[in-house]
C-alpha cells in the first residue's frame, strides 16, 4: 500500500514538474515576443525607442573608442505614397530594407528613425573617413537597384548624413549633428554629407 502511494506521489510529481516547464516554456515565448514587439519595427529592425537606449549603451561603454551615426532619408519618398498608396509604398521600403540588412556588418546596428522614410545605421569602431565609404557603396547599391511597384520600374535615391561620436556626447547631440548632415546632402539628393566636428 505504502509502496502504491509513493509511486503515486512521483508520478503526480513528474506531472506537476512537467506542466511547471510547459507553462515557463509558454511565458518564456510570449514575454520573448512583447519584448521584440516593444523595440522592432514592422520591417524587422530595431525602431526609434531601441535607438536612443542603444546610443547610451555605446556612449557608456568604455571598450568602443568611438562609433558612427549615419541618418539616412529616402529622397522624395512622399511621391510614391501620394502616386502608388502606403501599402504598396511601404514594400519599396522593406526591399530597401532588406538590401541595407544584407548589406551591413553583423556587428552595425540598424533602426528605423521615428517613422516613415528615415533609417539609421550605427558602425562600431570605425572612423568618419570609412563610414563615409560605407555610406557612398550603400547609396550606389540602392540607387542602380532595379525597385518595382507592380510593372513599374523606381529608381530610388537616398541621401545621407554622418556624425561621429565625440568624447562626452549625448544621445541628442550626435542625432543633432547627422540631422544637420542629412539637411546638407538633401539639398543636392543622392549624396553623402559628413560631419566631422
Amino acid at each position: 500500500m505504502i509502496s502504491i502511494n509513493i509511486n503515486n506521489l512521483i508520478l503526480i510529481s513528474i506531472l506537476i514538474l512537467l506542466m511547471l516547464v510547459i507553462l515557463f516554456w509558454w511565458f518564456y515565448k510570449k514575454i520573448a515576443r512583447y519584448k521584440t514587439l516593444a523595440y522592432s519595427d514592422d520591417f524587422g529592425i530595431f525602431n526609434h525607442r531601441e535607438l536612443n537606449n542603444r546610443i547610451n549603451i555605446l556612449i557608456k561603454n568604455t571598450t568602443i573608442r568611438s562609433f558612427a551615426f549615419m541618418l539616412i532619408d529616402i529622397d522624395n519618398f512622399k511621391k510614391y505614397n501620394d502616386k502608388y498608396g502606403y501599402d504598396k509604398a511601404d514594400k519599396l521600403l522593406q526591399e530597401f530594407v532588406n538590401i541595407t540588412k544584407s548589406f551591413v556588418r553583423k556587428s552595425d546596428m540598424f533602426f528605423r528613425y521615428k517613422n516613415g522614410d528615415e533609417f539609421v545605421l550605427i558602425f562600431n569602431d570605425i572612423g568618419i573617413d570609412e563610414a563615409k565609404e560605407i555610406a557612398d557603396r550603400l547609396r550606389r547599391i540602392i540607387a542602380f537597384h532595379p525597385f518595382k511597384i507592380d510593372d513599374n520600374q523606381i529608381n530610388l535615391t537616398i541621401s545621407m548624413g554622418i556624425a561621429k561620436s565625440l568624447k562626452n556626447d549625448s544621445a541628442k547631440e550626435i542625432r543633432h549633428r547627422a540631422e544637420i548632415a542629412l539637411h546638407e546632402a538633401k539639398q543636392e539628393k543622392n549624396t553623402v554629407a559628413v560631419l566631422k566636428e
